[in-house]
């Protein structure tokens, strides 16, 4: 099996701040509506400690899963339902520069 690929920029940052290593995958795409509005959508896998979930050998990624919600002025993360983070210097500006 490969290596992964490293994290773009952004997720890298977003896992130095939580304290987690980059799991090996990530990806990005519209907010969806009832996410909350406008933005960007941040799925990214860490690898936090924990006991990594069963899984098929040939899925990417450690299956711990963060989401990002990224606004235009603020960026939450969360862990399923329950929010870990905002971060009010990162916005959709900093995705992709």
């Amino acid at each position: 099996m490969t290596a992964a690929p490293p994290p773009s920029p952004f997720v890298a940052t977003l896992c130095e701040r939580l304290g987690v290593s980059y799991g090996g995958w990530d990806t990005m795409s519209p907010l969806p509506p009832d996410k909350g509005g406008p933005g960007s959508l941040v799925v990214f896998h860490v690898d936090d400690g924990s006991t990594p979930p069963a899984r098929e050998e040939h899925l990417q990624g450690s299956g711990i899963i963060r989401e990002a919600r990224v606004f235009p002025d603020r960026t939450e993360v969360y862990d399923g339902d329950t929010l870990l983070a905002r971060y009010d210097d990162l916005t959709v500006m900093q995705i992709f520069g």
